[in-house]
């Protein structure tokens, strides 16, 4: 039996040397022989001499002194003057050159090889036809002073050209830095009418109620608007208004004054632009007469420890007006792909709203936003989280939904440089989000070994069947079939057999739709208190989450999603290992987590009701591929 109520869920969320010393023709033959065998065309070019046929070879060199540290290119055109194709396999370079100068690029691609002594040979595969030109660049970066000169060689068969080359290289003169003016007195700039509040706000029962807020900086006359991601977006919300409002008085709440639109936003560097598009009328907006008092743009690349910085926000906790905040840079953090200085740290201490508010130089300049997300441990830093929306479907809005984080601190800035790309965009017209959806992933095609197949024609592989009044799974039909007669309920069908790092490919319909209704697969089924559950929803869901020791544990929780919602036929893809979990539907990823306590187990089919019960679901097959 497999059925499991939802009320009992707790949310918790490398040359080798050789011998010299032949002797006599028939040593010599050998010898030579054996030097062709093992690479030693130096030798032979010794011996024989001369200049390739047809092979026209010259070398463009600097024609002023480089610097120690600065990069310089020499540049060898190698033409085919012949009436036969040309096939160049080696440039070589004075190893005068290379001690004192780094390599640092070739184009085309090329591979160091044999050290001749006084030359290194570089290796290539460059084919040119009669009356053809290839041309290689050398990229160096000169390390050590020094008058450098010899000859670059080009071998073709026996014979080499040689072309002579000189590269001076000169020690690093000394500049003297001129006097920096000492800056103006932190604060004689405070922008602080630049910033305003966002209220986010969610339709919960055919009313449209204030959820969150945030802040943010108007950077443009025309309404646009820089905060972060998380202010102006949820998961789980598949719709959310956006109010603005503008900061009036200096000591007064700020007024709402328009509706906003989202125009950029990037749910990894958590970072957004809207736009005000009305005002909370309707009314288009009249931005030349509208006095919006945009911030200038800094660089906050020329930040340095120590510089000081204003943060300016509602703070959302301790009062409704602005806050300013003093402090100073006190480190950068590094996150890839954004670099060294993915998030400047502050000494600060900056309250939760003031997230997506501005951080400004003390000339007034926008040089970061107050980033909840890189401030460390959310869970732990919230103030104020607010349950509004049932998201564990246990029919009750309680302490064991997914809150909202509203307050907090904050001790991390996204750069503005990370910003300006979509700032630009957004001025431009441009709509674009970057965030973990169903769109964001190429379609897969699963291919491989098929371990285990099942086509419900019979129960000759063991799934568990059984009706109660709670519901029921039985296979007819062809179909594996759940049955869920109670609202808020669980209903699950278990194949026996213990699998390992299992990928798990399953077509499944909604025979009989209750709207809400919700179908998956689970894995690592230890015992009615412990396994992991997938699935997706009728209402355009999904969901990864599992019982340990009898509580809900969210490792993907409740995320809407268009291309759920749009789709009519369901191969659902689960993928269990203590190495991560991954769900797809219909060739398309959508979500993955990491489960450090992940055990193998059991597997099977599942299906459950959130508010309708009434539920069929009927799964057509199911396959278990080698990982």
């Amino acid at each position: 039996m497999g059925s499991y109520p939802y009320n009992q869920r707790q949310a918790k969320k490398n040359r080798s040397g050789w011998l010299i010393g032949c002797g006599g023709a028939l040593i010599i033959g050998i010898c030579l022989m054996a030097f062709l065998l093992l690479g030693g065309f130096a030798g032979l070019i010794a011996l024989f001499g001369g200049e390739p046929e047809g092979l026209s070879v010259q070398v463009s060199v600097p024609t002023s002194q480089v610097q120690v540290g600065d990069s310089f290119e020499i540049r060898v055109a190698l033409s085919n003057v012949g009436t036969q194709n040309i096939n160049i396999t080696e440039i070589q370079l004075p190893n005068d050159l290379l001690a004192n100068a780094l390599v640092t690029g070739i184009e085309p691609s090329g591979t160091q090889g044999l050290d001749y002594g006084d030359k290194t040979a570089f290796q290539f595969n460059l084919l040119i036809a009669p009356q053809g030109v290839e041309t290689v660049l050398f990229h160096f970066e000169a390390l050590n002073s020094g008058d450098i000169s010899g000859d670059i060689g080009v071998p073709v068969g026996t014979r080499t050209s040689t072309s002579k080359m000189r590269v001076v290289i000169s020690p690093r003169a000394l500049v003297e830095e001129p006097p920096v003016e000492a800056p103006p007195m932190m604060g004689d700039v405070i922008p602080y009418q630049s910033v305003v509040q966002i209220l986010a706000m969610i339709d919960i029962g055919d009313q449209w109620v204030d959820a969150w807020s945030g802040s943010g900086t108007i950077i443009s006359e025309d309404g646009l608007i820089l905060t972060n991601d998380h202010v102006v977006y949820e998961s789980f919300f598949p719709e959310i208004r956006l109010a603005v409002a503008i900061t009036t008085q200096q000591d007064q709440p700020p007024v709402p004054m328009f509706y906003a639109e989202v125009l950029q936003a990037d749910y990894y560097l958590d970072l957004a632009v809207i736009k005000i598009t009305t005002d909370l009328a309707g009314n288009p907006v009249d931005f030349a007469n509208l006095g919006l008092q945009p911030v200038p743009i800094g660089n906050s690349d020329d930040l340095q420890l120590g510089d000081p910085l204003v943060i300016i926000g509602y703070p959302g906790i301790g009062g409704q007006t602005i806050t300013l905040t003093r402090g100073e840079v006190s480190g950068f953090t590094a996150e890839a792909p954004y670099g060294n200085r993915a998030f400047i740290k502050t000494s600060a201490t900056i309250a939760g709203g003031n997230s997506g508010g501005l951080a400004a130089t003390q000339q007034g300049e926008i040089v970061g936003v107050p980033t909840q997300l890189g401030s460390g441990d959310l869970e732990a830093g919230f103030v104020d989280c607010r349950f509004l929306v049932d998201t564990n479907r246990d029919g009750i809005i309680d302490e064991n939904d997914h809150c909202i984080p509203l307050g907090g601190f904050i001790n991390a800035v996204r750069p503005i440089t990370l910003a300006i790309p979509m700032v630009e965009a957004a001025k431009a017209g441009e709509v674009a989000f970057n965030r973990p959806s169903a769109g964001a992933y190429e379609t897969h095609e699963f291919s491989g070994d098929v371990i285990f197949e099942e086509s419900f024609a019979d129960n000759r592989h063991n799934w568990n069947l059984f009706d109660d009044s709670n519901g029921s799974a039985d296979i007819a039909n062809g179909q594996l079939l759940i049955d869920v007669d109670r609202s808020n309920y669980l209903i699950f069908s278990r194949k026996e057999g213990i699998y390992e790092n299992p990928l798990m490919v399953a077509e499944a319909q909604f025979n009989r739709p209750t709207s809400d209704g919700e179908l998956g697969l689970i894995c690592g089924y230890q015992d009615i208190d412990n396994f992991t559950i997938f699935l997706i929803s009728e209402d355009g869901f999904y969901v990864i989450y599992k019982f340990e020791n009898d509580e809900v544990v969210y490792l993907v929780d409740w995320t809407y999603s268009d291309f759920v919602a749009e789709s009519t036929t369901y191969e659902l893809a689960v993928y269990c290992g203590p190495d991560g979990l991954a769900f797809g539907l219909n060739g398309v990823l959508l979500a993955e987590a990491f489960d450090p306590n992940y055990i193998p187990g059991e597997v099977g089919l599942i299906a459950s009701c959130y508010e309708n019960a009434g539920l069929t679901v009927g799964f057509d097959s199911f396959k278990i591929y080698r990982p």
